[in-house]
């Protein structure tokens, strides 16, 4: 059985998902890779949801995209089973989920 706190945790990103992908235009801007926010959240719910309940800290600044990459590869060290690729979805996702909230570089 689904634990309440994890079904909310599952709707909350699946309604993040669905304004980046309505409201941000993310995947009609040229140029930029377009993320697949269904696989990355299938990776993500299926890689990370056993730790860790959300991304969701309101009381967190958003982290760099670089930052994510020290995050993800520190996990590799808990024993995160995440190929290169989904290592880069699971990046992409955390940071367009958490964009705007990001520290300044340097």
């Amino acid at each position: 059985m689904l634990n309440i706190k994890y079904l909310f945790v599952l709707i909350g990103l699946m309604a993040a998902i669905a304004f980046l992908v309505v409201f941000t235009g993310y995947a009609a801007q040229p140029g930029t890779k377009k993320l697949d926010y269904s696989k990355a959240y299938e990776v993500f719910n299926q890689k990370c949801t056993g730790c860790h309940a959300s991304v969701a800290d309101p009381e967190k600044p958003g982290k760099t995209r670089d930052e994510w990459h020290l995050v993800v590869n520190v996990m590799h060290g808990y024993g995160l089973d995440l190929t290169p690729e989904q290592s880069e979805i699971v990046i992409d996702l955390l940071y367009d989920l958490r964009t705007g909230m990001e520290k300044e570089a340097g």
